[in-house]
């Protein structure tokens, strides 16, 4: 028989997915074969729904005694291996915001990351590992993308910062955008529509009406910041956090991105488009993360390289 008590940070995720977690080197039949055969338990009930959510404190006894519970297992490797390389923004025991620089994946990133986490605290690191947590960001970037990325440190962050990500009441996401202005009508100060992807092309297709069951809604705000020559720079906040949202939309009104190629830009950038997730602000988070409510994250529009080749400051 086994018993495991749900701690706080394992809370609200699904039976199925705590036990694949606890379980790893058990065939997925056999775990299911354990709802079948009631011998699940949850607070002393026999569980037969796979998806019952987990809350902070219940009892779950597994009568089975050949099931073995997964360990942890992971190498800390010196932070000397690491070929990615980043600038910390900001730092605290719940949350780590770098700045991904263009050109570099997110796997590259998250693994970057770990690499540092390990180096600086290895105690902690195999802490949460043997506590099957695994660091990753909340959100993504494009490849092709510089910008601000958020790594929870733990747990309970983790399971907050995911909720938050999503509500522009929590977490505002402001862009920096470098566009060739290639039509005369402007661009409209909000734009909403939907997303389809182009399988054939590989990229996301805007429309302002959806054309089938397939599509995504996609929102954001557009604020006009400069002009110089045939080059646009923008400001913009986004509503929904669609792939590849803004490149599509700024395109579909004649606005691509400096050196994305792929949605219709003429200039030649290594590497890089010219889009910059700059801007990050906390609001309306719970506890324990209530002393990052009202603050603002930035990369300083100074830092950026490009910038002066297509705007006038």
């Amino acid at each position: 028989m086994l018993n495991f008590t749900i701690r706080q940070e394992e809370s609200d995720q699904t039976l199925i997915s705590f036990l694949k977690r606890r379980f790893k080197t058990t065939p997925l039949s056999l775990i299911y074969k354990l709802f079948r055969t009631k011998k699940i338990k949850v607070n002393g009930e026999n569980i037969r729904y796979y998806h019952h959510r987990l809350k902070a404190g219940e009892q779950i006894i597994i009568h089975d005694n050949y099931l073995k519970t997964a360990v942890a297992k992971t190498t800390i490797f010196p932070l000397s291996q690491s070929k990615v390389y980043f600038e910390i923004t900001y730092e605290d025991p719940n949350i780590l915001i770098v700045v991904k620089e263009h050109g570099i994946t997110m796997l590259n990133l998250d693994n970057d990351v770990r690499h540092y986490l390990a180096e600086k605290d290895p105690t902690e690191y195999r802490r949460q590992i043997e506590n099957f947590f695994v660091l990753t960001a909340v959100h993504r970037l494009d490849k092709l993308t510089q910008g601000l990325v958020i790594y929870p440190k733990n747990p309970m962050v983790k399971k907050i910062l995911y909720k938050a990500i999503s509500d522009k009441n929590k977490i505002t996401k402001k862009y920096l955008a470098f566009c060739e202005k290639l039509s005369r009508s402007d661009l409209p100060n909000y734009i909403s529509g939907y997303l389809e992807k182009n399988d054939s092309e590989h990229k996301m297709q805007f429309s302002l009406n959806p054309t089938t069951s397939q599509v995504k809604f996609c929102a954001l705000e557009v604020k006009k910041l400069g002009l110089k020559n045939d080059y646009q720079q923008l400001e913009i906040t986004l509503h929904t956090g669609r792939k590849h949202q803004i490149r599509s939309i700024l395109s579909y009104f004649g606005y691509p991105i400096v050196g994305d190629k792929k949605y219709g830009s003429s200039v030649v950038m290594n590497n890089k488009i010219g889009l910059l997730a700059y801007q990050l602000e906390f609001n309306n988070l719970p506890s324990p993360l209530t002393y990052l409510n009202n603050r603002i994250f930035a990369i300083p529009e100074e830092e950026i390289g490009y910038k002066q080749r297509f705007t006038n400051q």
